[in-house]
């Protein structure tokens, strides 16, 4: 529910967004275009602090507070009357989408859940695919009421809807607290029974589940960060461009490129339920490479093709590819990095990441603005898809690091296997050895 109101009312609507504010009070379409990359850019750069947030205070205060600051900066937009007015109202949506955004949720998924963990992250984000079905209606109520009553339409429904879904959302994890301080339940002390031997746990830098700092030294946290970041330059730059691409580029009807992005959010969601069935069979890694090839392949055919069959065939082929790797990525860190600090690796991961979702429109929209229009623009975005394709190929899962205390066992061991004579067993008294 928070995602599917989300994504149709904000982010996938900012294509129809940027034709209505444009015709309506003239600004250019690139200041549309920062308006959208800083919601992108919000949305990563406060990601470390929301995923620490989560793991400290629980999604659900975290996402009632998101629901409050989207709602709040939609209404604000509403009344802008200057470009400043605007992009700062567009900055507290941005901190408002983050907050109740993928992020907080998709820990809830990995703390909650530890069976078939592609198939709930796959199902997840069906909340992003269902939400580009609202694309229409907005373009509907765009028409009707023009886009400040619009605003203000979304901003109500965002604050009804987010505020009831966040109630199901889970609260505090408890989290182990120091010898004798029992459970710590976000700052409220649980008490329980001390064991009566001290259990020993993986070091949180050499087991699967490592922490931030462990995590951050591997090429498998940078490459996945990679890979993943070119990947949303496509993404984004289809989120704000295909609309204005088939309407101001192409010449077809608002309408029309409206039902394109619907129908490409449904090919999103078949994607990803198909993830989610399969994702733990088969390896993600590869499955990334191949989504990776498609979306390069349909950038090339969006800056080529003319024929409306040919632009809306490749919008759902992307929205397939997109469902497809989308879920993977995350169960990919989980794999990789394990749950521990789940939270703050994917909230350190998303800061980064959220890169390319700034970088795919902006860049778009550099050269649409040129000589070279669209087709330069979607052309210019391949470049960043073929890189993320590298990364995805020569990424591995890290290797776990032998513990400090392992290490000096092993080799006290071997010390006195060579003063053994190498056969491993302690020499007999009185024997020449």
């Amino acid at each position: 529910m928070l995602l599917t109101v989300q994504t149709g009312c904000v982010i996938s609507a900012f294509g129809a967004y940027l034709v209505a504010i444009t015709a309506d009070t003239g600004w250019t379409p690139g200041l549309v275009a920062v308006a959208f990359a800083i919601i992108q850019l919000g949305n990563g750069t406060i990601s470390p602090v929301t995923g620490w947030a989560c793991d400290r205070f629980g999604t659900r205060a975290v996402a009632a507070l998101g629901t409050l600051l989207t709602a709040a900066g939609c209404a604000m937009v509403a009344q802008a009357g200057t470009t400043g007015g605007f992009i700062g109202a567009v900055v507290v949506v941005s901190l408002g989408c983050s907050a109740a955004g993928i992020t907080p949720l998709t820990v809830a998924v990995v703390q909650s859940l530890t069976d078939r963990r592609t198939l709930a992250l796959g199902l997840l984000p069906s909340g992003i695919a269902l939400g580009g079905l609202l694309v229409p209606a907005v373009v509907w109520l765009l028409d009707a009421v023009g886009w400040r009553t619009t605003f203000l339409v979304v901003a109500a429904v965002t604050l009804v809807v987010g505020l009831v879904a966040t109630l199901w959302l889970p609260g505090p994890v408890a989290r182990p607290a120091r010898s004798g301080q029992g459970m710590r339940w976000g700052r409220r002390r649980v008490a329980v029974a001390a064991p009566e031997a001290p259990v020993v746990g993986p070091d949180p830098g050499t087991g699967p589940d490592m922490d931030l700092r462990a995590a951050i030294r591997t090429s498998a946290f940078w490459l996945l960060i990679v890979g993943h970041g070119c990947a949303l330059v496509a993404v984004g730059a289809m989120n704000l461009h295909l609309v204005p691409l088939m309407t101001h580029g192409r010449g077809f009807d608002l309408a029309i490129a409206g039902l394109a992005v619907a129908g490409m959010s449904v090919t999103q969601l078949v994607g990803q339920i198909v993830t989610g069935v399969v994702g733990d069979r088969f390896d993600k890694r590869r499955l990334a490479v191949g989504c990776m090839v498609v979306q390069t392949a349909v950038l090339v055919v969006l800056a080529t093709a003319s024929s409306l069959v040919l632009v809306v065939a490749a919008a759902l082929v992307h929205g397939l590819a997109w469902g497809l790797r989308g879920p993977a990525m995350n169960a990919i860190r989980a794999d990789y990095f394990g749950t521990r600090a789940f939270g703050t690796i994917t909230g350190w991961s998303m800061g980064f990441v959220s890169l390319g979702m700034v970088g795919g429109p902006l860049l778009v929209s550099v050269f649409a603005e040129g000589s070279g229009g669209y087709p330069a623009g979607f052309l210019a975005a391949t470049v960043a898809t073929v890189a993320g394709l590298v990364a995805f190929l020569v990424v591995r899962p890290p290797r776990p690091r032998e513990p400090a205390g392992t290490r000096a066992a092993a080799g006290t061991d071997l010390a006195a296997t060579q003063r053994d004579g190498g056969c491993g067993c302690a020499a007999a008294p009185g024997s020449a050895a």
